[in-house]
C-alpha cells in the first residue's frame, strides 16, 4: 500500500468476534479492521500490531462494543411485516385468510409507506444483507427496489410469482405470461445494480401455487440473468399432501423444482422441513442452498428442521426471520429459535448434538452469505471482503451486575443470542457506508 492510500482508509476499533469456520470463532479482543474508499477490507487483526502500520487514518473507536460481521436474513417478506405476530394456525388457511389478501393490497403507494421503515428496522436489528420477497405487483417491486437501492443494504429480491391460487387480477390466460414479463423487465433493470449490492431473485412462490410452465420460464430467466431463485421447499405436511395431489408422477417436492430446473447453486429453498434422505442428497448434491426459518417454523407449527441432516448433505444453510410467519427481524431472536430447534431434537433424537450460540451465530452471518451466494463480499471480517460490519453493545440488554466485559467470546456470543434485540445495536455499515438505525445505545470514542 503507498502513502497515499492512507487518505481513503477509514476504520472501527472494538472487540472483534466472527465464525468464519461453522463452530470455531476467531477474536481479537482489541482490533481493529479498515476498509477503502470503495468499502472493501483492507486489513483486519490486532490493534497492537495494525496501528504502527496505519499511523495516519482515522479510526472510530468503539470500545466497549462488539464489532462482528452484519447479520444475514436469508428469507424474510417485505409486503407481509404489518401481518407480524398477527393470527396464526397452519401454513394454507393461513397464507390464505392472513397473506394473500394483504399482499393483494399491495401496490405501489403502500410500499411507499412500508418499505422505507422495512428497510430501516433491517438495519435497527443488525441486519445488513436480507434475501426479500415482494407480492406480485410489479409497481409495488419497483418501489421497494428504489428503496432498498436508497437503503443501502444488500439485497437479493424479487417480486412472488403465482399463477394458480394467485391474487392477481390478470385473466387466466395471461397471468403466466404477464408474470414472465414483469420478472424479467424487474430483473434486466434491477440485477446488480450498485455493483452487485441489489441483485434480483426470481421467486415463483411454492410449487403449490404455481403450474411447471410458470416454473420453468422462471428458471430460464434466472439462467439468462444469472439472478438467484428463491422459493418455498416442504414447510407443512399439509402442503406436502397439495403437492403429491398437483404432481402425481414427481418422485417428491423436490423433484417437482427438479424437474423445471430451479435447483442449483443460485437457489434458496425457505424451511426444507419434511424432507426425505433422497432429497436433502439431491439438494446437496445440486448446491441448492436452504433458509432455515425456526421462529416461523414455531410459530406455525409447522415442524422442527433437521439442520443436522441437511448440513451432512452438503447442504449450505442460513437462517431467515421468515416474517410475518416470524414474529419480527430480530436475526438474535432466530438464532435463539435454531439453537431451540436443535436441542429439542437433541432431546427427541438419539446422536443428534446441542447446537452452541457459535454454531447460531455462524448460521447468521457466513451461513447466510453462503445461501445468498455472497461469500466474496459478505458474512465474516476478512481482508479481500466488503466493510458490511454490525457494531453492538451487550450491556444494553445484559442483567444487573452481569460482567460483560470480562465475558469470554462464547459468553458474550450466548448473551446477545439469548437476550439480543435492537437495543444492543450502536451502528451497521455496508460497504463501509453507515446505515440509518434507530437505536444509538453506547457512547463511544
Amino acid at each position: 500500500m503507498s502513502p497515499t492510500d492512507t487518505t481513503e482508509l477509514t476504520g472501527l476499533r472494538g472487540r472483534m468476534i466472527h465464525a468464519p469456520v461453522y463452530g470455531a470463532l476467531e477474536e481479537w479482543r482489541d482490533g481493529v479492521v479498515l476498509w477503502d474508499g470503495a468499502g472493501r477490507i483492507v486489513d483486519v487483526g490486532h490493534a497492537a500490531s495494525l496501528l504502527p502500520r496505519h499511523p495516519d487514518v482515522r479510526i472510530d473507536d468503539m470500545r466497549p462494543a462488539l464489532v462482528l460481521p452484519g447479520l444475514i436474513d436469508a428469507h424474510t417478506h417485505l409486503p407481509q411485516y404489518p401481518a407480524a405476530g398477527a393470527g396464526s394456525g397452519d401454513l394454507l388457511p393461513w397464507l390464505h385468510r392472513n397473506i394473500f389478501p394483504m399482499e393483494r393490497r399491495f401496490r405501489a403507494a403502500e410500499a411507499e409507506a412500508l418499505a422505507p421503515l422495512f428497510f430501516r428496522d433491517l438495519a435497527a436489528n443488525g441486519t445488513t444483507t436480507a434475501g426479500i420477497y415482494l407480492a406480485v405487483w410489479e409497481d409495488s417491486a419497483e418501489v421497494c427496489f428504489q428503496h432498498a437501492e436508497a437503503a443501502g443494504l444488500r439485497v437479493s429480491m424479487g417480486k412472488v410469482m403465482m399463477d394458480d391460487e394467485t391474487y392477481s387480477d390478470t385473466a387466466p390466460t395471461r397471468v403466466i405470461d404477464q408474470s414472465l414479463e414483469e420478472t424479467d423487465r424487474l430483473c434486466r433493470k434491477w440485477h446488480g445494480q450498485d455493483g452487485g449490492r441489489i441483485r434480483y431473485a426470481v421467486s415463483p412462490r411454492f410449487a403449490v401455487a404455481c403450474s411447471l410452465a410458470l416454473m420453468r420460464g422462471a428458471a430460464e430467466i434466472a439462467a439468462w440473468y444469472d439472478a438467484g431463485i428463491q422459493t418455498h421447499l416442504s414447510e407443512n405436511i399439509d402442503e406436502l399432501k397439495a403437492i403429491a395431489d398437483r404432481f402425481p408422477d414427481a418422485l417428491d417436492y423436490t423433484d417437482v423444482y427438479a424437474r423445471c430446473g430451479l435447483l442449483g447453486p443460485r437457489t434458496v429453498m425457505g424451511h426444507a422441513i419434511h424432507l426425505s434422505d433422497r432429497e436433502r442428497e439431491t439438494l446437496g448434491v445440486t448446491g441448492t442452498r436452504v433458509a432455515h426459518c425456526p421462529t416461523s417454523n414455531f410459530y406455525l407449527a409447522s415442524g422442527m428442521m433437521a439442520l443436522d441432516a441437511l448440513r451432512t448433505a452438503g447442504v449450505a444453510v442460513g437462517l431467515g426471520s421468515d416474517v410475518a410467519g416470524g414474529p419480527d427481524l430480530n436475526m438474535w431472536r432466530v438464532m435463539r429459535g435454531a439453537i431451540e430447534t436443535r436441542n429439542a431434537r437433541s432431546a427427541l433424537t438419539k446422536g443428534v448434538a446441542p447446537l452452541l450460540a457459535r454454531h447460531a451465530f455462524h448460521l447468521a452471518t457466513l451461513g447466510g452469505a453462503q445461501a445468498l451466494g455472497v461469500t466474496d463480499t459478505a458474512g465474516s471480517l476478512a481482508e479481500g471482503k466488503e466493510a458490511d460490519i454490525l457494531v453492538v453493545d451487550p450491556s444494553a440488554v445484559a442483567p444487573p451486575e452481569a460482567a460483560v466485559e470480562a465475558m469470554d467470546a462464547d459468553e458474550v456470543l450466548s448473551l446477545c443470542v439469548w437476550r439480543g434485540d435492537d437495543r444492543m445495536t450502536v451502528a451497521a455499515y455496508v460497504r463501509g457506508r453507515k446505515l440509518d438505525v434507530r437505536s444509538l445505545n453506547l457512547e463511544v470514542g
